[in-house]
């Protein structure tokens, strides 16, 4: 080796660390807190386990959060009474004064598009009313223009997402019925993989278009996870569908042990190694096991405020076994009625704009104290790994590298900054 290729070799690893230091893998911890600005205009009080009173943002900060997820529906005015006590209220204006309030608090947001005006799910993907009559090529423009115009306005109030989650849970499918499709291939008569993917990727260019530094997740959930491996190779078919991260919903009542999460984890590492992945929704339950579970786990995890403490442990453990994953969220940790319908130490129900307990909350019901579950949470955040984790396995090649040191399969299809036969560079 050359003197001057030694030095050449040198200032580009300074280079790179000084780089890698705003640019590497951080990790995540936070939750989804999409009800915590309705929570808190009907004067619910949250308090730490002395029983302190504190401010919600501020305290998740204290103890180590560092992200919020919020989810947005096209117009949850029509939604079914029910579906409104149960959360389905965030509409742009609720979600662009939530947003700025996480982005003040010095947290970074994760955005989630419903594309629907109520819950979505691999069971409902309904159409938005004002969509209802819109052919398939329509809706491609419509997704775009519809995105577009709400991260425009997002931007504007101050609330611009870091992450953005084009879809929620669309194991199967978007906007049903043209985007039905099945996760182990193919689609029932009137959906198409094609419609799904014109859908993502019109989605996922209004977002590179007006938050270029945002990362994209594609979510899906895991009733079906021997299918979802299928789902992401063929999505990986669309060169149009350029994502970073793939977002998973996993609670162990609905989708079973953590040996199927971690086999699951393994296989998307291995087939696609350049993307990271994120649990985007968890949750345990402290007193009752959640409404239709399938699976009964408490002989492992008691269901009790120590039994959802160690759940949360192990579930940190697992993951942090899995150098891609680099994200958790707790799904709806704010929920709590103290002060609301408890005011007085009386059961006033007149406020009752949720239907039933939310069993895996990280506030108590009724007293408004927080659960052990919630103090666990930054242990999954630990330092950021950089140029660190490189240094010793790259060399130059032919191959495509991150700052953090993971292989890309091919060429990046992102912008950012990569390693490439020694050498840093930009794709633009």
């Amino acid at each position: 080796m050359t003197r001057n290729l030694t030095l050449a070799l040198v200032l580009l690893f300074v280079s790179l660390t000084t780089q890698a230091q705003s640019l590497s893998t951080n990790r995540y911890a936070g939750g989804d807190i999409s009800m915590l600005k309705k929570f808190q205009d009907e004067e619910a009080v949250y308090k730490d386990n002395n029983g302190d009173e504190v401010q919600p943002l501020t305290f998740f900060k204290q103890q180590g959060w560092n992200a919020m997820r919020v989810r947005l529906f096209v117009d949850p005015s029509n939604a079914s009474s029910d579906d409104k006590k149960e959360g389905v209220i965030q509409d742009l204006a609720y979600v662009k004064m939530l947003g700025k309030d996480i982005k003040d608090a010095g947290l970074q947001f994760m955005l989630d598009f419903h594309y629907s005006d109520t819950w979505t799910d691999p069971g409902q993907h309904a159409m938005p009313a004002a969509w209802s009559s819109m052919t398939a090529e329509q809706l491609k423009t419509q997704v775009y223009e519809y995105t577009k115009d709400c991260l425009q306005q997002l931007k504007e109030a101050g609330a611009t997402p870091d992450f953005i989650q084009v879809g929620n849970e669309i194991t199967t499918g978007m906007l049903w019925p043209t985007g039905k499709i099945y996760a182990s291939g193919g689609a029932p008569t009137g959906g198409s993989w094609d419609n799904f993917a014109a859908y993502l990727a019109n989605g996922i260019k209004a977002c590179n278009e007006e938050c270029p530094q945002a990362q994209i997740v594609i979510h899906t959930e895991m009733h079906a996870p021997n299918d979802l491996p299928a789902f992401y190779n063929k999505l990986s078919t669309y060169d149009d569908v350029k994502y970073d991260i793939i977002g998973l919903s996993y609670y162990p009542d609905y989708h079973g042990s953590l040996s199927v999460l971690n086999t699951l984890l393994t296989k998307l590492e291995t087939d696609h190694a350049d993307k990271q992945i994120m649990i985007v929704e968890t949750g345990y339950g402290f007193e009752w096991q959640l409404t239709g579970k399938k699976y009964d786990l408490s002989g492992t995890w008691p269901i009790s405020e120590n039994g959802q403490k160690q759940f949360t442990a192990d579930l940190i453990t697992a993951l942090q076994a899995h150098p891609n994953v680099n994200g958790i969220f707790w799904w709806y940790p704010e929920y709590t009625l103290n002060n609301i319908v408890f005011k007085n130490g009386s059961s006033d129900w007149s406020k009752n704009f949720t239907s039933g307990y939310w069993n895996a909350a990280l506030f108590h019901y009724n007293t408004g104290k927080a659960f052990a579950a919630l103090y666990e949470l930054k242990n999954f955040v630990g330092e950021t790994t950089g140029i660190k984790s490189m240094t010793s396995s790259l060399k130059p090649s032919d191959g495509w590298y991150t700052l953090d040191g993971r292989q890309l399969s091919g060429a990046p299809s992102r912008k950012g900054i990569y390693i490439h036969q020694g050498r840093a560079r930009i794709v633009k």
